[in-house]
């Protein structure tokens, strides 16, 4: 068990771990793309891109690469609120190999 030395949480997953001591140090590494909002976890961050009515019609994740082909010229063609989908996106439809995919993402969130 990995335990936190700070309260009582214990997890078998160390990450889980990690994730968790992000409630005592408070830092916030998750920002939204959209707005001043940021947290401690995904999970959270996706909530409120999805749920806030400040964002209707927007993703966590908006393709830059697409922008050209929307017929707006501004607005992203693709989007998604999960980054699984968006790496497969960026290798399918613009042959990124995973490292250029790796990069993209990153610099996301």
């Amino acid at each position: 068990m990995f335990k936190c030395e700070q309260c009582d949480f214990a997890s078998r997953i160390p990450g889980h771990l990690r994730r968790h001591q992000l409630v005592h140090t408070g830092s916030k590494p998750f920002s939204c793309p959209h707005c001043d909002y940021s947290c401690n976890n995904i999970e959270n961050l996706r909530k409120h891109v999805i749920s806030t009515s400040k964002h209707k019609g927007k993703f966590l994740y908006e393709c830059k690469l697409c922008i050209g082909k929307a017929n707006e010229g501004s607005v992203p063609q693709y989007g998604t609120n999960f980054q699984r989908e968006f790496k497969e996106h960026l290798q399918s439809c613009h042959n990124l190999s995973p490292e250029e995919v790796k990069i993209s993402t990153a610099s996301l969130l």
